[in-house]
């Protein structure tokens, strides 16, 4: 639902840009200059992508905290017009600008940007990785039999003093005893 005079829902554009921002620098208040830069780079075209960082984002950001508010739909709403401005002058040069706010703001709320996805390794291996009984050499002592890591316990080499070196260690040379 458009609100506001919006051709698009600019609640389910907060929405999404709430969820990118948390993804990315862990609140969703905010969109600092590197999290504007991502999510133009994950939904829009590449001309308009430079222009973001350079053009759109320091002409909408807060002056004082060099962040765009999510909680103001009017910082949100400049923010696009803004992008728009940029993304006729990089393509269709037609001035149609609510045309492309609206085909902005649909890439954003259209896309998977700030969901993190698991990737399946290409490479295979994946089960064998933490099944313990397969490490070999250093990698066996860093595990427990469950596939939990041991931590430090694991990494660290520890001084054993037992057996027949041990007993001579900071003891001087053997001669000294007998």
């Amino acid at each position: 639902m458009a609100s506001g005079g919006d051709d698009y829902d600019i609640d389910a554009l907060t929405e999404k840009l709430k969820a990118f921002a948390t993804a990315q620098i862990k609140t969703s208040a905010k969109m600092d200059s590197k999290t504007v830069g991502k999510v133009a780079k994950e939904c829009w075209p590449k001309p308009l992508q430079t222009r973001i960082d350079s053009s759109v984002f320091p002409k909408v950001m807060d002056k004082t905290t060099k962040s765009i508010s999510l909680d103001n739909k009017d910082q949100i709403r400049k923010f696009i017009s803004e992008a728009a401005i940029q993304y006729d002058d990089v393509t269709t040069k037609t001035k149609e600008f609510k045309k492309h706010e609206k085909f902005l703001a649909e890439k954003i709320i259209t896309s998977g940007a700030g969901i993190k996805q698991t990737v399946v390794s290409k490479t295979g291996g994946v089960d064998r990785m933490t099944d313990t009984s397969k490490y070999t050499g250093s990698h066996k002592e860093r595990f427990d039999e469950s596939g939990k890591g041991k931590g430090k316990d694991g990494r660290v080499d520890k001084v054993d003093d037992s057996g027949y070196v041990g007993n001579y260690k900071d003891q001087g040379t053997y001669d000294k005893k007998h």
